[in-house]
């Protein structure tokens, strides 16, 4: 639990023409995460020879299968493909009739888009009633001007002076208006670019009326055509889709079983082949490739090496799930290093809850967190984060019982506007009024925090660097010795502990130095300023009692028995409730934010590296199908 998976290192040979047999069997299995097998005698292989066939017909399904939409329908059951490279071909003879409907359907469609258009552009003219068939005088010359407000009756006056010309007009959309101009081809149309816009003159065989008439009948039956394919289109998904799913998940399994040869290394005959497995799978593993293949497959346990670093598998019970994403949302356990996960699911909410530490907000966070819980998606980040803010939740409302918190309230206080009277039931804890002693509460806290990750620390490196292990312990001694140094000097506490105190200063200083040498010593004031830094426990925890406080003060809603003190009254508790809901939500995002960076900066920077390779075994990931 606090330590990944054991893992071993498995090494298996095979003949070559058993290969594919051996990796569909590892495949099916799921416990192999395979590495590169180099060996400086062995060629690297490259993927299996059915590889280029089904790769290219997986290309052309996929293809196939984008073509359809998002919107396929599922298989009802998972299809059994005896032979998915035959389906395939099957499959694909249908892609020319999907080809043909798709090209159809576009064709369809531009053809509509363009009499769309064309509508469009004649629906400024719809109102000329004049056949432009005839528009094609030998000495005179048309165009279209459109314009609008002031300058439409401006070009009015000035097309009405002129002279050796004439125009009609008719109303287009809104105020504009739209001219019909003749004038003589000795002309040109500069003296109307003032007046608003020059439309290009269509080519008409009757009146824009008419023809618009004809564009929106041809766009109905292209309309009607359209849907008749999009029908054709549905019925042919809707038949094919499940199978062709199915396809493609077979091809895809198969691709990723003739890739896969490309991580081992081979002679003339044989495959060489390495992975790492967890250790109690080890002798399971061995017996199930015997059982199938015999003296075909040789499999055998190897050292790991020094250098090696096999995969990571993390497992801890389900509480502790949120935290591990969080874990693993930062960095991959290193395998050779202690799983914080269950640790962080004490520390977290230990953190959040001393700094949050109202039971009324705690309550309420509860159920902000379960609602966005239930309205995000399982297993992302969201939902992850709202998990960790129910759990966090608890331990926040027993903090806010012994911090006699309640929205800002006492106990006694609220039960006194509840109508309860003047009733004490206990003493609480009151931050505010006890900032010193909650200073050194957080302070205590800090040190027992930074010292397990000391701790921690010493431990991973104890089979890698004794040195470094005993420096880790060292900086305990410097923690606890600093500790009693101040109090006993500074605070006139532990009096009598004040001399041994220096006594283990000085050895715990000459442990750091004799692990990592002299600039360890320097780095002590910064162990201070660690411990310092839990501080912010209490000043965020005060603030926010403060403006619980504060709003209580002013905006606590009176109730007065008329018309218009109702009216106040429902407005301000309404005003009262948002302010709050505001303020147990920034809470909620300070304490989480505040611990989680005490834990992932002060705590993890003891002991954690990280940069792990998550196990990822070599296995069948199906939803369509099932094996043959």
């Amino acid at each position: 639990m606090l330590k990944p998976v054991k893992m071993s290192k498995v090494r298996a040979i095979c003949l070559k023409a058993s290969a594919p047999s051996v990796i569909k069997a590892l495949h099916n299995l799921g416990a192999v995460h395979l590495k590169d097998a180099e060996l400086p005698e062995l060629e690297r292989a490259g993927p299996l020879s059915s590889y280029d066939d089904i790769s290219s017909r997986l290309i052309r399904i996929r293809s196939m299968r984008e073509s359809l939409g998002k919107n396929l329908k599922v298989p009802k059951r998972p299809h059994l493909l005896e032979d998915p490279v035959r389906e395939a071909d099957e499959m694909l003879q249908e892609s020319e009739k999907l080809a043909l409907l798709i090209k159809q359907k576009e064709d369809l469609s531009k053809e509509l888009e363009a009499a769309s258009n064309s509508q469009k552009s004649l629906a400024d003219i719809a109102g000329l009633h004049v056949n432009f068939s005839h528009l094609n005088a030998g000495s005179v010359q048309f165009a279209l001007l459109k314009s609008s407000g002031d300058k439409a009756s401006k070009a009015e006056k000035h097309l009405s002076k002129r002279k050796n010309s004439s125009f009609t007009k008719a109303a287009s959309e809104g105020t504009a208006k739209v001219f019909l101009i003749a004038i003589p081809k000795s002309e040109d149309f500069k003296s109307l670019e003032g007046f608003g816009q020059i439309l290009p003159l269509p080519r008409l065989s009757s009146t824009p009326r008419h023809e618009l008439s004809v564009l929106k009948e041809k766009a109905a039956e292209l309309q009607e055509k359209l849907q008749l394919l999009e029908g054709k289109l549905s019925r042919f998904s809707e038949f094919h889709s499940p199978k062709l799913l199915a396809i493609e998940e077979a091809l895809s399994i198969e691709a990723e079983r003739a890739r896969i040869s490309s991580m081992f290394s081979a002679s003339a005959s044989l495959y060489y082949i390495e992975g790492f497995v967890e250790s109690g799978k080890v002798r399971w593993l061995e017996s199930e490739l015997h059982r199938r293949f015999g003296k075909r497959v040789h499999i055998s346990e190897a050292s790991i090496g020094h250098d090696e670093l096999p995969p990571t598998k993390l497992s801890n019970p389900a509480q502790a799930g949120p935290f591990q994403f969080l874990v693993e949302f930062l960095s991959t356990t290193n395998y050779n290093e202690i799983d914080p996960s269950v640790l962080l699911l004490f520390w977290v909410p230990l953190l959040y809850a001393l700094i949050f530490g109202d039971a009324g907000y705690a309550v309420f966070s509860f159920l902000m967190a379960f609602a966005m819980y239930k309205k995000s998606a399982p297993g992302g980040l969201l939902s992850n984060l709202a998990k960790i803010w129910m759990i966090s939740a608890i331990p926040a409302f027993l903090a806010g019982i012994v911090f006699d918190e309640y929205f800002g309230f006492t106990h006694e206080h609220l039960l006194s506007l509840l109508g309860f009277g003047s009733m004490k039931l206990y003493e609480g804890f009151h931050r505010v009024s006890s900032v010193s002693s909650l200073m050194y509460l957080t302070i205590m806290v800090g040190m027992a925090h930074l010292a397990l990750g000391f701790l921690l620390g010493a431990i991973n490196e104890w089979g890698h660097n004794r040195k470094h292990s005993i420096a880790k312990l060292s900086w305990i001694g410097v923690e606890i010795a600093g500790y009693f140094i101040v109090a006993s000097f500074m605070f006139n506490a532990y009096t009598d502990l004040g001399v041994p105190a220096i006594g283990l200063m000085v050895l715990s200083i000459a442990g750091l130095v004799a692990g990592e040498g002299p600039i360890a010593a320097v780095e002590i004031p910064g162990l201070a300023s660690n411990i310092m830094s839990y501080i912010r426990i209490a000043a965020v925890g005060v603030g926010g009692v403060i403006l619980a406080e504060a709003i209580n003060e002013l905006l606590l809603p009176k109730f007065e028995l008329s018309p218009l003190g109702i009216v106040i009254f429902i407005i301000t508790l309404a005003i009262y409730i948002l302010v709050h809901a505001v303020s147990c939500f920034i809470a909620m995002f300070e304490s989480f934010i505040h611990g989680a960076r005490l834990n992932v900066v002060e705590f993890f920077g003891k002991f954690y590296k990280g940069n792990g390779i998550r196990f990822n075994p070599f296995r069948t990931r199906r939803l369509y199908t099932q094996e043959s």
